[in-house]
């Protein structure tokens, strides 16, 4: 287990039939399967969050660009039925973040994303998902950064859009190295921003639904007759099919993607439970703030016009006739991808310097500063998303589309193997132990999640742009397994047999 800060207090809790040890180096701490937990170097910092701290890092490390800009190629993709992929994704996500809320109050440790995968399935598990999760906080950080510099071209048309990313990143970057204390409130309020964004565009769609606006709505002459997607209109809910729906999927699940955020702030929580209450909120919020505005999005602006090359939500107040509340709706985005770029570098670092933990990473990347900073991860960091960027100004022009491919691919691989990480939990866990009531139904709801991860992934893969993401995800995943494979090849020749870890 990891080591407290001098003078913090021993103490044992327990709950569920499942002893935890507040972060103490003891080997006598045991898991919620009764098995010894690893000998690894990772920190607890109790009482640094709460459960409204962590639900509003959890939402800001959710909605931001993915949502904002990148829910215009789902609705072109899947008509009125993206609501049903929302609601879709608000299932899938809900047993994920169920899995990984059990495990994380089970095991409240900084960077626990790749650590329950090797506690259940081994090192080979905990290597491929923390390295692959690593690369997908990277893709976000990257992709959240072009769809910033695209959401300044409202003001700067002529800003080179590379520069613009880069610019952006850097900012991030130093807010990140201000240590955690100074993240959480600065992520906090950038939160607080982007849904109080939302909800003001809900209730102006809401009120031009209800006709209060008459003087400032003014409907576009090439409107067609009736609401796109409502009985009458031309398509009805599912104008593009069943298939329509399963190909924004993966897009939709973009937009829920960054619960690693649970994980890597568990060990930083006042009590484990109060990772669970914060998941609860977390997916309630998310579900609720998609799938009303986007349906309200479809009052005001046709399926068929909806853009997507600036974000559909800035577009459909544009259309209503109010630019001003068009361009603070799109500086209220630029702090949504900020705080989102923030939750996933903050991610990363603590994959990062778990892995180094671990052994699966060089030991100096998981050097702290006294504050408790991972800065030579965060240093590492910054030159893989500087990397990103200046390859993206190589890319084609829909290069956004492809980093968000290519993360959602990321996105199913590591939710997939959480799902199996919890199934053998499960197996092994003490009877009456804690179960967050996310995972609903399980284990049936947990296979069945996973056959629809599958499903999704394939279908998806029909699509050019996202097979094109998914050729990018395979091909590094496909590095990090041959570096598993050549770090375990080397290992097995430097120590004896009996000392050789289990693999």
């Amino acid at each position: 287990m990891a080591r407290l800060h001098d003078g913090h207090k021993k103490a044992t809790v327990k709950q569920a039939g499942v002893r935890w040890s507040g972060g103490l180096s003891q080997s006598s701490a045991t898991t919620g399967a009764g098995q010894p937990t690893p000998s690894q170097a990772r920190r607890k910092q109790a009482g640094e969050l709460s459960t409204a701290s962590l639900t509003l890092m959890g939402v800001g490390g959710i909605i931001g660009a993915g949502f904002f800009l990148g829910s215009g190629q789902p609705i072109h993709l899947a008509g009125p039925g993206v609501l049903l992929a929302f609601f879709a994704g608000a299932l899938l996500t809900a047993q994920v973040v169920g899995a990984l809320a059990t495990m994380a109050v089970h095991h409240p440790e900084v960077g626990g994303y790749e650590l329950y995968p090797q506690l259940f399935l081994g090192r080979w598990a905990g290597f491929v998902q923390g390295w692959t999760y690593y690369l997908t906080s990277i893709l976000t950080i990257a992709s959240e950064a072009v769809a910033m510099a695209l959401f300044v071209r409202v003001w700067w048309p002529a800003l080179p859009l590379h520069v613009a990313a880069t610019v952006f990143a850097g900012v991030i970057i130093i807010i990140n190295a201000l240590g955690m204390r100074s993240f959480a409130r600065i992520e906090t309020v950038m939160s607080a921003v982007k849904i109080a964004a939302l909800l003001t565009f809900i209730a102006f769609a809401a009120g031009a639904w209800a006709g209060w606006w008459h003087h400032v709505v003014t409907a576009p002459a090439s409107r067609p007759q009736g609401v796109a997607g409502t009985p009458g209109s031309t398509g009805g809910w599912f104008p593009t099919g069943a298939g329509g729906v399963l190909r924004s999927m993966l897009i939709v699940v973009f937009a829920y993607a960054g619960i690693g955020v649970f994980a890597s702030a568990a060990g930083r929580v006042r009590s484990p439970r109060m990772i669970d209450r914060a998941a609860w909120w977390t997916v309630g919020l998310l579900a609720g703030l998609y799938m009303v505005s986007v349906g309200l999005l479809l009052r005001l602006v046709p399926w068929q016009q909806v853009s997507t090359q600036t974000s559909p939500f800035v577009y459909a107040l544009q259309q209503a006739g109010t630019g001003w509340l068009a361009q603070t709706l799109n500086g209220a985005i630029l702090v949504a991808a900020f705080s989102v770029m923030a939750g996933a570098l903050y991610s990363a670092d603590e994959t990062l310097a778990g892995l180094a933990g671990d052994g699966h990473a060089p030991a100096w990347l998981g050097r702290r500063t006294a504050a408790g900073t991972p800065r030579r991860a965060l240093l590492v960091s910054t030159c893989a998303i500087l990397a990103a960027l200046w390859l993206s100004a190589w890319l084609p022009a829909n290069v956004y589309n492809v980093l968000i491919s290519a993360s959602s691919f990321f996105t199913f691989l590591n939710w997939f193997i959480l799902l199996c990480a919890f199934l053998a939990w499960r197996r092994r866990a003490v009877p009456g132990a804690f179960v967050s009531r996310l995972a609903f139904g399980q284990p049936i709801s947990t296979y069945l999640a996973m056959a629809g991860i599958v499903a999704l992934a394939a279908f998806a893969a029909t699509d050019h742009d996202q097979r094109v993401g998914l050729y990018a995800a395979a091909a590094m995943t496909a590095v990090v397994v041959m570096a598993y494979a050549g770090l375990r090849r080397v290992r097995r020749q430097g120590e004896p047999a009996e000392r050789r870890p289990e693999e």
